[in-house]
């Protein structure tokens, strides 16, 4: 627990707030992954061939999928952080050296995050949807990387293979403007070229 939570120059309270808001950012991803794998889930049960018959068009299908899933990130990111900064807050009370506004920029600092898991998975949606649930695996993956990783004391070079460690652990360190953005361009680009194979893709029957 010290070698989790304690950092020289930190307060606990920064780090324990640090180390929770890359938990809550980790379940918050599940359901964005859920949405876009329903797609294949909804494809391969044969449930979408009515609906093709239809005006309903491959594009609208894909577009809606993915923008349910990155609303629900953001839902997801700003509930859990206005959650956990108002009981943090109620239950500190003078005592806490942050306000609801720490709370909510260091959850929304990782929301590239979210959306890197939202186009891996329409990546595979696109490309080989059958590898669709290999991204829960990597956010597992992610995940102990980087909770455990201070106790583990991995190399740093081991450490960023986990997409979350590339971003500041704010409130503890500054905002990144370079990685977020980065981080959010990949993701957009994961998001289109997805699109463009599952446009082209055959359908899956089986």
């Amino acid at each position: 627990m010290k070698q989790m939570f304690t950092q020289a120059g930190v307060s606990l309270e920064e780090s324990f707030t640090s180390a929770i808001i890359m938990v809550m950012i980790g379940l918050v991803s599940i359901l964005p992954i859920a949405i876009v794998n329903k797609l294949f889930t909804e494809e391969s049960k044969l449930h979408l061939n009515q609906l093709q018959a239809t005006k309903v068009t491959r594009s609208q299908l894909y577009w809606t999928s993915i923008g349910l899933a990155i609303s629900m990130g953001f839902l997801g990111i700003l509930l859990s952080a206005a959650s956990l900064g108002g009981t943090a807050i109620a239950t500190m009370g003078d005592r806490s050296s942050m306000d609801i506004f720490d709370f909510l920029t260091a959850s929304f600092n990782l929301l590239p995050a979210v959306l890197f898991f939202i186009g891996l998975s329409a990546l595979a949606l696109g490309w080989a949807p059958k590898l669709g649930k290999l991204v829960y695996a990597y956010l597992g993956y992610a995940f102990l990387i980087n909770y455990f990783g201070g106790v583990l004391d991995l190399p740093e070079a081991f450490s960023k293979t986990a997409i979350q460690s590339w971003f500041p652990q704010m409130p503890m360190e500054g905002f990144d403007l370079i990685v977020f953005l980065t981080i959010t361009v990949i993701s957009i680009l994961f998001i289109i070229v997805g699109y463009a194979g599952y446009k082209r893709r055959d359908m899956y029957e089986g």
